[in-house]
């Protein structure tokens, strides 16, 4: 079947799902609208502002929806009025009621951002970075009732470098994401790629709190190197100090064994920071005090700061 002749809706909200709907407008896909996350505060003066998908099709003239539920029989009128044959979900942000994935006839596709069955859920990307995994990648699959449990397609493997953080890699996938999901939804609707049900068993991507960015001191110096990395950018990893709440913006393994007693700060110079871990040492180069920006080590040690023998938490 011809993209532009197939109905299709796009469900996404955040900014990592812009890419991969102006790959489907591209590809000529008879696009009848998008349904996204309702409006949010956004900024200091909390003025509300629609989700970044939601923007640009409104820019680009599509049809856009927000619906406070799609269990309430009004918020899924967009189904009876668009008649989708095919929806496509890329971070939509909501799991999908019966109604809606047993609507189109195509079925509801989405792209998720791991490879299953490995990290279902919310934060996949931050969590293979947290967890040292050296590949992640993205997955085509057919929605079912469970939380990315449904038959997978195709899937795309890509490297997690040593210096990789959730910003790059986020930023990654949405460049090479769009064409791997056109490629891989005309062979689905091709009949040539298969959906493979998935094993049961899995991997959980919970979603993430602020206070998850908390630095764990007490794990081994490459432990906390994956998690200043998988923090970047939200919620940013961070410590607590005589000075108040740090964040860090960037860091190394200084050393795999030895240090001392979690969390104290061994010395401070220009160079960096270093901090024992439960194993080896930890030095920070880049970090932020709440209120300022990110300065590199050199510039911090300079002006007002903690002390060497200070215990971080």
């Amino acid at each position: 079947m011809e993209p532009r002749t197939l109905r299709t809706v796009f469900m996404g909200s955040p900014e990592f799902a812009v890419p991969f709907l102006e790959a489907l407008v591209r590809a000529r896909f008879d696009l009848r609208g998008v349904v996204t996350q309702p409006d949010r505060p956004k900024g200091r003066g909390q003025e509300v502002t629609p989700v970044p998908v939601k923007s640009w099709a409104l820019d680009h003239d599509i049809p856009a929806v927000s619906p406070l539920s799609l269990r309430d029989p009004a918020g899924r009128e967009f189904l009876g009025r668009w008649d989708p044959e095919l929806i496509v979900v890329v971070a939509y942000g909501k799991i999908l009621p019966e109604e809606v994935l047993s609507f189109p006839s195509r079925g509801c596709v989405n792209v998720h951002a791991s490879l299953l069955p490995a990290y279902r859920g919310a934060s996949p990307i931050v969590w293979a970075i947290r967890n040292g995994e050296d590949v992640s990648g993205l997955s085509l699959m057919c929605l079912d009732r469970g939380m990315d449990t449904g038959p997978v397609f195709a899937k795309l493997e890509m490297p997690i470098g040593p210096r990789e953080t959730t910003r790059t890699l986020t930023a990654r996938m949405m460049e090479q994401g769009p064409d791997f999901m056109l490629e891989g939804l005309r062979g689905y609707l091709a009949g040539e790629l298969l959906p493979v049900p998935q094993p049961a068993e899995g991997t959980l991507a919970r979603l993430l709190s602020k206070e998850d960015g908390r630095i764990p001191f007490s794990g081994p110096a490459g432990v906390v190197d994956c998690h200043v990395r998988a923090m970047n950018p939200w919620p940013g990893a961070f410590f607590s100090s005589s000075i108040g709440t740090v964040k860090v913006g960037e860091g190394r393994v200084l050393r795999k064994s030895g240090g001392g007693s979690p969390g104290t700060v061994l010395s401070l110079s220009p160079e960096g920071i270093d901090v024992a871990c439960g194993e080896g040492v930890f030095r920070i180069l880049a970090l932020q005090r709440e209120g300022g920006r990110m300065v590199t080590a050199g510039e911090f040690v300079s002006g007002r700061r903690f002390a060497a023998g200070e215990v971080l938490f």
